[in-house]
C-alpha cells in the first residue's frame, strides 16, 4: 500500500501527517512499516491498528501537523484484565508521527516508485527534517541527513524500518507496486496466480494457448496475456520491481521464455524443472551468446526446496522464494548456494 499512500501525500494538502509503525514488540494489530495518513478531518487512508490506539495516534497526528514537528508515540497493549479499559493485545507499538503538508519529499519518492524503484524516507526527529534516498544511495531530497550508509541500504533492501543508534533518525523504506508475470497457465501457473495477489503482487498470467486464458479459468484480479512467449515478454512493462516465473509446458517453451527474459530488466526471474533440464536450458542460453552474469542470476530450479509435490504446494514453494527476494531474507544466500551446487556453475 506504500505507493498509494505516497501518491496521496504527493498531491499535497494542509494539516496532513504520516504515521508509521516503526517497531513492534509482542503482539500488535499492525506490523512494522504499516502507514496511515491523517488530515484536518481525521483519517484519510491506511491504518496503524484501529481502536483506541489509533485514536490516540490521530490526536498526536493533529498536534504534530499543527506544530510542524515529528514525534514518537508508544502504544501499550499489555493490559491484564479482559473487562478493564486497557488494550490487551499483549505487545507495544512505536509509531513515528510526522507532518506531511509539504508534498515535495513525497513527490520525489513517488517519482522513483513510479519507475519500479524503491525509495527511503529519512526523518530527523530533533531537526524536524525529511530526506529521501533513491535506490542507488543518492539523496534526492533534503540532502544527506548523516545516515549510516550500510544501515540505510539494509533498510532499503529488506523493506523494514530502521533507526540509528541514538533513535533520532528513522528510516522508512517505500516499496513500489510489484508485478509478477507468470509464463505458463497450466496447473502450477494457475495455482501461483491464485496465491500471489494476496501477497501484494499485480499478477499477469501469460500463455500461447488462448483456451488456457479464458475468463472462467483465471483467478480473480489476474490479468491475461496471450501470444507467443516472446511476444508476451516483449510487450510486458518490465522494471526493477518485476518478478517473472516460467512454468510453461516443456523445455522448448522454457528456452523461449529464458531467451526473451534475459533481454529485459527484472528483480527476479526463474523457471521450473529438473536439474538436468535446467542445465540443458542454461547451456543453450550460453551457447546463444547471452550474458553469462544474467544467466547465473536466473533462479532455477525455481522455488524453495520443501519437497513440494502438488501444483498448490509448488505454488507455495515459489511464492516463498518471491517473498524472500522481496525482503532480502538471510536465508536467500544458502538457498542460492545450494541451487548453484545442484545445477553446477553456468
Amino acid at each position: 500500500m506504500s505507493q498509494e499512500l505516497v501518491r496521496i501525500l504527493a498531491e499535497g494538502g494542509p494539516g496532513r501527517s504520516l504515521s508509521t509503525v516503526v517497531r513492534v514488540q509482542g503482539s500488535a494489530p499492525r506490523h512494522a512499516g504499516s502507514m496511515m495518513i491523517a488530515g484536518p478531518g481525521g483519517l484519510v487512508a491506511g491504518s496503524v491498528g484501529g481502536g483506541r490506539g489509533e485514536a490516540r495516534v490521530l490526536a498526536e497526528a493533529a498536534a504534530a501537523a499543527a506544530e510542524g514537528r515529528p514525534r514518537l508515540v508508544e502504544i501499550d497493549m499489555q493490559g491484564q484484565d479482559a473487562q478493564g479499559p486497557d488494550m490487551v493485545c499483549g505487545g507495544t507499538s512505536r509509531i513515528l508521527v510526522q507532518p506531511a503538508s509539504d508534498p515535495a519529499p513525497f513527490a520525489a519518492a513517488l517519482d522513483r516508485l513510479a519507475r519500479g524503484e524503491r525509495a527511503l524516507l529519512a526523518t530527523r526527529i530533533g531537526a524536524g527534517t525529511t530526506h529521501v534516498m533513491a535506490a542507488d544511495g543518492t539523496w534526492i531530497h533534503g540532502g544527506d541527513p548523516g545516515a549510516d550508509p550500510d544501515l540505510a541500504q539494509r533498510a532499503l533492501e529488506c523493506g523494514h524500518p530502521a533507526a540509528d543508534a541514538g533513535g533520532d533518525l528513522h528510516l522508512l523504506p517505500l516499496l513500489p507496486r510489484e508485478k509478477l508475470l507468470i509464463l505458463g497457465a497450466g496447473h502450477v501457473g494457475r495455482a501461483l496466480a491464485a496465491l500471489a495477489p494476496g501477497l501484494c503482487f499485480d499478477v499477469t498470467l501469460g500463455d500461447d494457448r488462448s483456451a488456457f486464458l479464458e475468463a472462467d479459468r483465471l483467478p480473480p484480479g489476474v490479468a491475461a496475456a496471450h501470444g507467443t512467449f516472446t511476444e508476451i515478454v516483449e510487450a510486458f512493462p518490465f522494471d526493477a520491481s518485476t518478478y517473472a516465473v516460467v512454468v510453461s509446458r516443456g523445455h522448448l517453451s522454457d528456452l523461449e521464455c529464458v531467451r526473451a527474459l534475459l533481454k529485459r530488466p527484472w528483480r527476479y526471474a526463474g523457471f521450473m524443472g529438473s536439474v538436468r533440464k535446467v542445465r540443458l536450458v542454461l547451456d543453450q542460453a550460453l551457447a546463444d551468446g547471452l550474458d553469462p552474469a544474467r544467466i547465473a542470476a536466473l533462479c532455477a530450479p525455481i522455488g524453495l526446496d520443501i519437497e513440494a509435490e502438488t501444483p498448490e504446494e509448488l505454488a507455495v514453494a515459489i511464492a516463498g522464494e518471491l517473498i524472500a527476494v522481496r525482503r532480502r531474507a538471510p536465508a536467500l544466500e544458502p538457498i542460492q548456494a545450494a541451487r548453484r551446487a545442484r545445477r553446477g556453475k553456468p
